[in-house]
């Protein structure tokens, strides 16, 4: 009889086979996501965290059901660039994935739009995404994002004035927008233990080099706030606390419970008819306490589309409202305005 080969899990270094059993977890049980079924497309750049995760998800595919593919952006920003797109095309056909990879001149296109380019890039992204995302109902878009990167996104959002639950940072799961982060709270250091733990004990027939990833100079030009973060901010924050990273992590999950929370009391206040969303009567909100009317307020004011409703703003709607001064009118950003009259809030834009 013929022995069966050995799965991808069963044939790394015990260290990686757990962090790989650890994301699994995060997966199923924190996030409470079953992938079965689904297509899996990781937005895969060759940096240290797309090149962990692509070999976690590889491993963790026949366990969980799901079907891995890889989708990869040329920026054009680099001279490296286009053979970054090829080894990424490569490594998904040697493993009898689906792939699609696609080239935008991003320097190009942050001139047209007048961006900056990690803005543009930024957008190319997305919208390259999001047209994948709508060739397949059962696509969802995974993204390496790990721990340190929460942490610079939590810092990012304290410094632009980011509320409550919101400052928690970015979601591990998305299920409106079909997007995934699996290794949202594991830190680097893990990731590159991992990549290193495979290159030094690699699985039978593999190539250390497999596991090298790739180094992006961009992600050290400290004209992003994002690189300032990284190479200035966090490690002072590291240094005076080097459990920073695991405090992030605890921040993260009460704003996930606290998000919920507020999903949960304010369930039956939101309206789905698009004209009664844009409004809201003097009634719902009265036996309400003020940290759910902002929220309220904020909501209805998010639906009418950019434009960040900021709390000053939402204060003073909040105190027009209390007093029940009819006729004022509370100016947000985005041409967006809320007007308080005899029986109701209205919201409008223009």
């Amino acid at each position: 009889m013929t022995k069966k080969a050995p799965s991808l899990l069963q044939a790394m270094p015990q260290p990686a086979a757990k962090l790989c059993l650890d994301v699994e977890k995060f997966i199923t049980q924190e996030l409470g996501f079953d992938p079965a079924g689904k297509e899996l497309t990781l937005a895969f750049s060759g940096g240290a965290d797309s090149k962990a995760l692509f070999y976690i998800l590889l491993a963790l595919a026949p366990r969980l059901g799901f079907t891995l593919s890889l989708a990869h952006l040329d920026h054009a920003l680099r001279a490296e660039s286009a053979s970054e797109l090829k080894a990424a095309e490569a490594l998904a056909q040697g493993f009898g994935l689906a792939h699609y990879t696609t080239r935008v001149d991003v320097a190009a296109l942050s001139a047209g739009l007048k961006l900056g380019k990690e803005e543009a890039g930024r957008v190319a992204r997305l919208q390259f995404l999001q047209s994948l995302k709508n060739s397949n109902p059962q696509r969802w878009i995974v993204y390496g994002h790990q721990l340190n990167d929460l942490a610079e996104d939590v810092l990012m959002r304290l410094v632009r004035g980011t509320g409550w639950p919101s400052l928690g940072g970015m979601q591990g799961l998305d299920e409106k927008h079909r997007v995934l982060r699996p290794l949202l709270l594991t830190s680097r250091a893990d990731i590159e233990n991992f990549l290193d733990s495979l290159k030094t004990a690699p699985p039978q027939g593999w190539g250390a080099e497999k596991f090298n990833w790739i180094d992006d100079p961009l992600n050290h030009d400290q004209a992003f706030l994002r690189n300032r973060m990284r190479a200035k901010i966090l490690p002072l924050l590291l240094e005076e606390n080097p459990s920073f990273l695991e405090s992030i992590a605890d921040l993260w999950r009460l704003a996930a419970f606290d998000g919920e929370l507020f999903a949960h009391l304010l369930k039956g206040k939101n309206k789905t008819d698009a004209a009664a969303a844009l409004s809201l009567p003097h009634a719902a909100l009265a036996d309400l306490p003020k940290a759910l009317r902002l929220r309220l307020y904020k909501e209805r004011l998010e639906a009418l589309g950019p434009g960040q409703p900021l709390l000053r703003n939402l204060l003073n709607l909040d105190r027009a409202w209390e007093k029940r001064k009819s006729g004022t009118v509370i100016q947000f950003p985005g041409h967006k305005s809320a007007r308080v009259e005899r029986g109701e809030i209205k919201f409008s834009k223009g």
